[in-house]
């Protein structure tokens, strides 16, 4: 099945932890990560940072999913994480409280000490190459033109950066829009908390890999493939709501407010990983190669690196988007195929 760019966007924010880019605070300024504020928090007056936050409700106690792969002298515990999510959130219990405690160190996708001097770099590059960038809305219809500047102003993100911004980073910052809206931030996020925590104990924060180097593969993918999709999902929209893009309109049977918020969070700490795997990249020739890139690739990479720290003694907890760890292309999965056992605990 075929799935809009947008949604194929959204699914792979998932896999990349971004904070709000630059556009989103000063345009004339790049700031580090952690410096950055939510679009919400900068002051910007869009229709979705007027709206009031969802609650957060939950009636149960979490319990979310944690896989171990040992040997006689390591313990690397797996657990799948969401980057942003509400305040007051609830996702710890005392299992995950006694491994936090025990393991020697943390290792997540890339730490914010290790990205933060290249994440500052890159944006100041793509933001100094934006001159000689054909703006989007260009490459697109008029009439399609226009609405991809409706969605950039919907997001709060100023015209001119949204328009010369490659259009998935573009499409990221609108995304992280709808996310704020609904009151989920990466302050919130698992990583976040985690690495101060980490950091506050003493213990080491490490990196299973490089974020610009995903950052560039990702811009890799032939943009033309993206703006005919691209072209077809503005055509189709009413331009009246970020929420409608992509949807199309039979799919909209159950009205959005008798959907539970946050769903796919309580499943998640409730420990249900089924519908991780079908993060709704589609069968595109864009959303394959959307999801070779940030999920197959990137696991693959990551199952080596399990397999080599194997061989220094220790524990570890490994804390890195959920969905790279479900499905039938997951790190265990991998793992597996390589003959090494991965026993899930909770």
């Amino acid at each position: 099945m075929k799935n809009s760019p947008f949604v194929v966007a959204l699914s792979a924010m998932l896999l990349v932890p971004m904070t709000s880019p630059a556009w989103a605070q000063d345009n004339s300024v790049i700031e580090a990560p952690q410096e950055q504020k939510s679009i919400r928090n900068a002051g910007i007056v869009t229709p979705y940072t007027l709206r009031k936050p969802d609650p957060v409700v939950q009636d149960y106690e979490p319990a979310p999913a944690i896989w171990l792969l040992e040997d006689e002298d390591t313990k690397i515990y797996m657990f799948g994480t969401i980057h942003v999510l509400p305040e007051g959130f609830k996702w710890r219990n005392g299992v995950f409280d006694r491994i936090v405690g025990e393991v020697d160190e943390l290792v997540v996708e890339t730490s914010d000490a290790d990205s933060d001097a290249g994440m500052q770099t890159f944006f100041a590059e793509l933001m100094a190459d934006a001159d000689t960038r054909t703006p989007t809305s260009q490459r697109l219809t008029p009439e399609s033109g226009e609405k991809w500047l409706k969605l950039g102003q919907l997001a709060g993100i100023p015209q001119e950066q949204f328009d010369l911004t490659p259009p998935l980073l573009a499409m990221f910052g609108a995304g992280l829009e709808m996310m704020e809206a609904q009151g989920s931030e990466h302050e919130y996020g698992v990583e976040t908390v985690l690495e101060a925590e980490f950091a506050a104990a003493g213990k080491p924060i490490g990196s299973i890999e490089d974020s610009l180097d995903v950052l560039r593969s990702l811009l890799a993918i032939d943009e033309d493939l993206l703006i005919k999709e691209l072209e077809e999902d503005l055509a189709a929209w009413d331009g009246g709501s970020i929420d409608t893009l992509g949807v199309e309109e039979e799919e909209s049977v159950e009205p959005a407010e008798t959907i539970a918020p946050f769903q796919s969070e309580h499943d998640w700490a409730q420990g249900e990983t089924s519908d991780l795997s079908d993060l709704g990249f589609g069968d595109s020739e864009f959303g394959l190669e959307v999801e070779r890139v940030l999920l197959e690739n990137r696991n693959a990479k990551w199952t080596v690196w399990l397999e080599n720290r194997l061989d220094q003694p220790g524990s570890i907890l490994l804390a890195v988007g959920a969905a790279h760890l479900a499905g039938d292309v997951s790190v265990q999965s991998m793992l597996s195929e390589r003959g090494l056992e991965v026993k899930r605990i909770q």
